[in-house]
């Protein structure tokens, strides 16, 4: 039986009578088979108990602890009361540790921080270095998995740092939010106990092999790049004004780890080698504070499409840079080209915008002398029906176009700037239509007319060379991107983690456009 098939399996026995907790079922029995422990926050009765007792079902003679914390918990409730037989008779101090933690396979320990400091520190081991110190001996833990939870974050300034970054999964459980869902669990009968096929069941032996297994998943370069992405805003958050340091911390041991989630992940699923599908999982790993999960999904999420948004701006900036470089002749009245004479009118008052996106689009003639080449003005932009066609207008003292909105459709602001031929529309380049075709309006040094001047033909190379890069390598990037996530049946992502995913591949895409867009009407401005 192929890995994802008996993993897939085991989470539909697992979630059998388990609503809207299917997602957590999943990250728990990925946690355990990637031997790190889980963090539930959420109120009381939201089955967070109950994940744990299912996912003891996935192990071969698995069995579970159980144990509500309180402020008067001791260690003998947790790891086993003190043998008075060996105490007393041979001088020992061992636990009599069946049936407590040292022995279980899946432990769950319900309000975790209201553990005592000496229970803390044991904990710490158990978690680290899966062993347990029981007087002179040295215990080797089964356990898979510890899953804690709280209805709280641990308070600051109490110590539980350190058994707080040992939970490398963080997950929020809360009660039941569709309607029909609930009522589905209030009619549900009772089924009693599930059975997990033995044919399904992991055993110490699988387990140990798919450890070796798991070590030897390949960490491809895009994955590296999208981890340093999400290294580097961490930081950046973390020193923005208002936020706390410590809330996008993370730790060296926890990244390495992270990892060796992602590589589990990848094992789980088929695959020799991590993909950039295997990110969204960290959505439920980076934060420290509930506050914060907002951002760390927009630093996990816009992570995907790192490395294009890089060549995207990168692309940007360049053009930019030559449109820039090329209206110098507006502001100084020096190129004939830019001069209002030379571009066509429509109705007499508005100059005809090329290639506007939404269609026929016109610009308000007595309004192009009051937008300036090196700053950035108002504008205004909105549908006129009687002239089929878009308007725009530049905002400025005395302006009188306010009554010629009144029965405007889709009114908007935006923000022009003006351009070698054209105008600068919320960060795009525009043509206007000329009089004459542009070729004409230029003469080369041996007096033959053509359609570049000085050093245009230079600019006209980066703007080609722009779009070369953009449909050759961007778009492709993205295509290849949006095809590994559309097709990708990842056994570890909600229907919410895919959504969020697929908003943010969406909005690279529009960059994209917006960008080509704009590199065509480069070549035609400059």
């Amino acid at each position: 039986m192929k890995i994802e098939v008996q993993i897939k399996s085991m989470l539909k026995v697992m979630s059998e009578g388990i609503y809207e907790k299917e997602h957590i079922l999943a990250m728990t029995l990925l946690s355990a088979i990637a031997g790190e422990s889980v963090f539930l926050l959420g109120p009381p009765g939201t089955a967070k108990s109950l994940v744990a007792r299912r996912l003891k079902l996935a192990f071969k003679d698995g069995n579970a602890f159980e144990y509500l914390m309180s402020r008067f918990s001791t260690p003998d409730e947790i790891f086993g009361p003190v043998s008075i037989f060996l105490l007393k008779n041979e001088d020992r101090y061992e636990r009599v540790v069946d049936g407590f933690l040292p022995t279980a396979t899946v432990v769950f320990l319900d309000e975790i921080w209201k553990a005592s400091p000496s229970i803390q520190n044991v904990l710490l081991t158990a978690i680290n270095e899966r062993i347990f110190q029981n007087g002179r001996n040295t215990l080797s833990l089964p356990m898979k998995a510890l899953i804690a939870a709280s209805n709280e974050l641990p308070a600051e300034d109490e110590g539980l740092e350190a058994l707080w970054d040992r939970f490398l999964v963080r997950m929020v459980s809360n009660c039941i939010q569709t309607e029909s869902t609930f009522y589905k669990m209030i009619r549900q009968k009772p089924t009693g106990d599930i059975a997990m096929p033995i044919d399904l069941q992991i055993t110490d032996e699988v387990y140990e092999s798919w450890q070796h297994d798991i070590s030897l998943i390949a960490i491809p370069d895009d994955v590296c790049k999208s981890i340093s992405a999400i290294r580097k805003r961490l930081k950046d958050e973390a020193t923005q004004e208002g936020h706390k340091e410590m809330d996008y911390y993370v730790s060296d041991r926890r990244w390495k780890k992270y990892f060796h989630l992602m590589q589990t992940a990848a094992f789980l699923n088929g695959r020799k080698t991590i993909d950039l599908t295997d990110v969204p999982i960290l959505f439920h790993c980076l934060w420290n504070t509930a506050e914060v999960i907002p951002s760390i999904i927009d630093i996990v999420a816009s992570s995907l499409t790192a490395d294009l948004d890089r060549q995207i701006e990168k692309l940007q900036k360049e053009i930019d840079q030559a449109i820039k470089k090329k209206s110098q002749p507006v502001k100084k009245e020096e190129d004939t080209r830019n001069q209002p004479e030379q571009f066509s009118l429509v109705s007499y008052f508005y100059y005809s915008i090329r290639n506007f996106p939404q269609g026929k689009c016109l610009f308000y003639k007595a309004d192009y002398n009051h937008v300036e080449v090196d700053k950035v003005s108002d504008g205004i932009l909105y549908r006129d029906d009687q002239k089929k066609a878009w308007i725009v207008h530049a905002i400025y003292t005395g302006a009188p176009f306010d009554y010629k909105v009144k029965n405007a459709q889709n009114v908007r602001k935006i923000k022009l700037q003006k351009c070698n031929g054209g105008i600068i529309i919320d960060k795009t380049p525009y043509a206007f239509e000329r009089m004459m075709p542009l070729s004409m309006t230029s003469t080369s040094s041996d007096g033959v007319q053509g359609l570049f001047a000085d050093d245009s033909f230079m600019e006209q190379s980066v703007a080609d060379t722009a779009l070369s890069t953009l449909q050759k390598d961007i778009i492709p990037g993205l295509s290849k991107l949006q095809a590994l996530f559309a097709g990708s049946k990842h056994l570890f992502l909600s229907d919410d983690d895919r959504k969020i995913a697929k908003k943010y591949l969406d909005g690279c895409d529009k960059r994209i456009k917006e960008l080509e867009v704009k590199i065509k009407n480069a070549q035609q401005l400059i």
